[in-house]
């Protein structure tokens, strides 16, 4: 067995694959409203905007990997890569968390004065 990270795409996509069927799941369940289309683009924004995040994080992750060999004890070195510049990171689910929020306002007012 290999004291080293395993950084292959194959396995990132194993973990993935639950977070993106999910969201399908509960963006299907939405109703079929003239402007239900906000409230499934509110669902799906949060997953999808995770998964790039880690996608690009994997990216890193390889990256450092084969610059130099990461060993499964060295967590700190791993989540480094991973995550990258924190405010950076901070920024992205900032952005994800406003775009969010404005899409269910968008709703909220589409809704109240259609009805």
């Amino acid at each position: 067995m290999s004291p080293f990270i395993n950084t292959a795409w194959p396995r990132f996509f194993i973990g993935a694959l639950p977070i993106a069927v999910f969201a399908i799941l509960l963006s299907s369940s939405m109703d079929a409203s003239p402007n239900g289309w906000l409230m499934q683009a509110t669902l799906l924004l949060v997953p999808f905007s995770t998964l790039v995040f880690l996608g690009f994080g994997w990216q890193r992750l390889r990256k450092a990997h084969a610059e130099y060999p990461i060993l499964k004890s060295e967590l700190n070195r791993m989540l480094t890569a991973l995550i990258g510049n924190v405010k950076l990171a901070a920024l992205w689910f900032g952005l994800t968390f406003v775009g969010m929020l404005a899409l269910t306002l968008a709703w909220v007012l589409l809704y109240g004065s259609c009805g």
